[in-house]
C-alpha cells in the first residue's frame, strides 16, 4: 500500500479559538442571533412548557366564601434542532505563504454564510428546514402586516402599535440594511435626531423610538422591517460552530460530480457547520387570551421619509 499523505500542520496560521471566532462573527452578522431567545440545547429534540392560560384572580363574594379557582393550562413547544452547513476551499498559496494571515481572510466569509442561512430560514422560511415556523416570522400566522403609512417613521408607529395592540411589548426592531436611507437625519419639530443609540452590553447599538435597531443585508427585501417581542421567538442552540479542514477532500455538487479536488486543484477544503432550532411562541395575554401575534411588518423603503418634526406634531395631536 502507498503511504499516506502528509498531514499538513495548520498551527500558527488556523488559531484554537476558531470556534469562538466564528461564533461572534455570526452573530454580529445575523439578526436572528442578536434578537431572539437563545435556548441551549442538550438534544436533539427540547419540547419547552408553554402557558396556556392565564390564572385569574377575583374578589370573594362574601367572608369565608370560596376562592374562586382557574385552570393554569399548559402545552409544549418543540425545538428539533437541524443542521446548518458551508464548504469553501482555500487556495494552497495562502497556506504556504506566511505574509497572509489566513485566518482574518476567510473567518468572515464562514460568519456570513451560517447568519445568511440563517436568517433567511428564520425571518422569511428561505431554504428552512420542517421544523423551522412554516414561512418564516413574517408569515401571517406570526406577524401582521402595516397596510399604510404616511411615511417610514408612521410605518415602524404603525408596526409597533399592531403589536402593541396583542399586548405584547416591542424589545427589537428588525431592518435591511436600504431602511436606513428612509431613516437617516429624520428630527423632531427641536432639531433633534429621532434616531438614537443604545448601550446593549459591550456594544453600542441603534435605536428606534428607544427600541434596538439590528440593521443587515438580507437576502430579501419585502418586507424590509420587522418588529415584535423577539423573546416568543426561540432559537435553540444545539451545537456550537465547528470546522474541519482536509488538504485529500473532494467538494461535489447536488449531483455527486467534483467540483473541487483538493490534492489535483492544489486547495484545501473547509467545511464549516451548526445545528440550530427555531419556534415561535403565540403567547396568551390578557388581551389576546388565545394567543397573540408577536410580529409586525411593514414595507418602509416604498414610503416617503418623514419630514422633520412631522413625526413629533402626529405624535402630540
Amino acid at each position: 500500500m502507498p503511504p499516506a499523505p502528509p498531514a499538513y500542520d495548520y498551527s500558527g496560521v488556523i488559531p484554537r479559538e476558531m470556534s469562538a471566532q466564528i461564533i461572534e462573527e455570526a452573530v454580529a452578522s445575523s439578526t436572528v442571533l442578536q434578537l431572539a431567545e437563545i435556548v441551549p440545547m442538550g438534544t436533539q429534540i427540547n419540547e419547552l412548557p408553554i402557558p396556556k392560560t392565564l390564572p385569574k384572580a377575583s374578589f370573594v363574594a362574601a367572608a369565608g366564601g370560596r376562592k374562586p379557582f382557574q385552570e393554569l393550562a399548559l402545552t409544549t413547544q418543540v425545538l428539533r434542532a437541524e443542521e446548518v452547513a458551508a464548504v469553501t476551499a482555500i487556495p494552497d498559496q495562502y497556506l504556504e505563504d506566511t505574509e497572509i494571515n489566513l485566518w482574518n481572510w476567510v473567518r468572515p466569509r464562514l460568519a456570513e454564510a451560517i447568519a445568511y442561512a440563517l436568517d433567511d430560514a428564520v425571518l422569511f422560511g428561505v431554504g428552512a428546514p420542517a421544523s423551522f415556523p412554516v414561512g418564516g416570522i413574517i408569515a401571517a400566522a406570526y406577524s401582521q402586516v402595516v397596510a399604510n403609512g404616511i411615511d417610514a417613521v408612521d410605518g415602524i408607529n404603525q408596526a409597533m402599535s399592531l403589536v402593541e395592540a396583542e399586548g405584547i411589548t416591542v424589545l427589537g426592531h428588525a431592518a435591511d440594511l436600504v431602511v436606513k436611507g428612509a431613516l437617516r437625519g429624520v428630527r423632531d419639530a427641536n432639531g433633534a435626531l429621532l434616531l438614537g443609540e443604545t448601550q446593549v452590553g459591550q456594544v453600542t447599538r441603534p435605536t428606534i423610538y428607544g427600541v434596538p435597531a439590528i440593521y443587515n443585508p438580507w437576502s430579501r427585501q419585502n418586507p424590509d422591517f420587522i418588529t415584535g417581542g423577539w423573546e416568543f421567538l426561540m432559537l435553540g442552540v444545539r451545537q456550537d460552530i465547528r470546522y474541519t479542514m482536509d488538504p485529500n477532500a473532494v467538494i461535489a455538487d447536488a449531483n455527486g460530480a467534483v467540483v473541487v479536488s483538493g490534492f489535483q486543484d492544489n486547495v484545501t477544503p473547509l467545511k464549516v457547520w451548526a445545528r440550530f432550532a427555531a419556534a415561535v411562541i403565540k403567547p396568551v395575554t390578557p388581551r389576546k387570551p388565545t394567543g397573540g401575534i408577536p410580529f409586525a411588518r411593514a414595507q418602509l423603503k416604498t414610503l416617503a421619509p418623514a419630514a422633520n418634526g412631522a413625526a413629533e406634531r402626529r405624535a402630540s395631536k
